[in-house]
Formats: structure tokens, C-alpha cells, sequence
């Protein structure tokens, strides 16, 4: 009786792999081409993308150099947005001085930002670009507002009202202060909020005025009209 032959398992061997050369020297000459021309393609569509990118594409956003603005006019309102192509700030309107009205102030309130603030009959009227959309800046200021002037003041609720910009929303609230030498002074001031040509920007128009009598404070529809004389010489820009 014979002994059965015992086979032993051949011992693994690590399959050989092949250089970035060796397989592409095993394609076919069509998949070489495919592959080839894949690439190109690929390049030069990026190459497109940043030629219109840095080239034609324009996103609104202003070149500050030598920390002022580029090309900018006296005129223009200038707020801050998102970081854009060319930096931070927008042209967000246009605004002319409302006939009666002198300039109190024409200013960077920070940065590059350029506000408006005019005046007349002792009243101030300040305009500015808000970087949030008019229903967002109201839901968040009107609260904070209201929990500011707590018991030395008041605030009415939100008034929607159509502008020559579009949807917009108003309110007004008072308060008061002692100052050091025991004099009290009483304040009124409406905040009044209206599209911009950013769906993500708005503009504020807020008017004020301050005396040292509380029935000395201007009417609300005094302040309100105030504000729309103001809001008639506002424009937007051309996209």
C-alpha cells in the first residue's frame, strides 16, 4: 500500500505592480488618445472659468486702493457685504441731498462704508446700508430695541408701507436720559428699512430728534414724513 503524496500550498506571492509607465505603455493606443485629449479638455476649461472669472465677471463688488475706494462719487452709498471678487464693499445706492435739507455729515462710518446723515428743522435724518434683507434687520432690531428702552421709553410695532424701492417697513421708539448735571432729555426716532438692489442688503433711513421736554418730541408722522422726503432722493444703481 502506497503513502499519498501530501501537497503543500504553493507559498503567496505578492502580485508585481506595475509602475504609472508600465500600465500606460499596456493600453491601447485608442485609450491613450481618450485619455489625452480627457485632459485637455479638462484645462482648458479651467482655464476658461478663470479667464472669466478675474477677467469678465463682475459681481458688483468695489476695488479699494490706498484705502479708498475706486471711482467712487460723493454721492454714492457704500456698505459692506460678503467678501466679492473685488472686496468687500458695494455700491448700494445713490443719494442726493432732499431740497431744504443741509449735510450734516457724509462719511465712512467704518471701513470703506459711506453713510449720510441731513438735517432740518432739528430733526436729523442719517441714511446707511445694512448688510441683512428688511424683514431680517426689523425680526432682530425691533426686540433688541425694545428691550433697550425698557420702562424710560417706548416702541411701536413694525408698519409695512410701499416705497419707490419696494416693500418696506417702519417703526418708531422714544427714550430718555439723565445727564450730569440732573437735565433730562427725551429722544424720538424712527427707523424706517427699504429694499436695496442686493436681495441680501437693505438700506435704513432713520430720522431723530432730541429735546428736553417729552411733549416738545416731534409727531410720529412728522418723523415719518421726514424720512420719505429723504427717501426720494435715494436711487439704485444700474446692474
Amino acid at each position: 500500500m502506497s503513502k499519498k503524496k501530501i501537497r503543500r500550498p504553493k507559498p503567496y506571492k505578492k502580485p508585481q505592480e506595475r509602475t504609472i509607465k508600465e500600465s500606460w505603455q499596456a493600453m491601447s493606443e485608442g485609450t491613450r488618445k481618450g485619455i489625452i485629449w480627457g485632459c485637455i479638455a479638462v484645462v482648458a476649461v479651467v482655464a476658461l472659468l478663470l479667464i472669466y472669472y478675474y477677467a469678465i465677471y463682475d459681481d458688483g463688488s468695489l476695488v479699494v486702493r490706498n484705502s479708498a475706494v475706486v471711482g467712487a462719487e460723493d454721492t454714492w452709498l457704500i456698505g459692506a457685504r460678503d467678501s466679492g471678487k473685488n472686496s468687500t464693499y458695494y455700491h448700494f445706492a445713490d443719494v442726493a441731498t432732499p431740497e431744504g435739507y443741509t449735510v450734516a455729515e457724509s462719511s465712512g462710518d467704518s471701513g470703506q462704508a459711506h453713510s449720510f446723515t441731513f438735517e432740518k428743522d432739528d430733526i436729523s435724518v442719517s441714511v446707511r446700508a445694512v448688510n441683512n434683507t428688511v424683514d431680517g434687520i426689523v425680526g432682530s432690531a425691533h426686540p433688541l430695541i425694545s428691550n433697550y428702552v425698557g420702562e424710560n421709553g417706548s416702541i411701536t410695532e413694525v408698519s409695512d408701507f410701499e416705497s419707490p424701492l419696494g416693500a418696506g417697513k417702519y417703526y418708531t421708539y422714544t427714550t430718555s436720559y439723565t445727564d450730569d448735571e440732573n437735565v433730562e432729555h427725551f429722544s424720538k426716532s424712527l427707523a424706517m428699512y427699504v429694499p436695496s438692489s442686493f436681495k441680501d442688503g437693505c438700506i435704513l433711513i432713520s430720522s431723530y430728534a432730541q429735546t428736553e421736554a417729552a411733549d416738545a418730541l416731534p409727531a410720529d408722522d412728522v418723523l415719518l414724513a421726514r424720512a420719505q422726503e429723504v427717501l426720494a432722493g435715494v436711487t439704485l444703481p444700474e446692474k
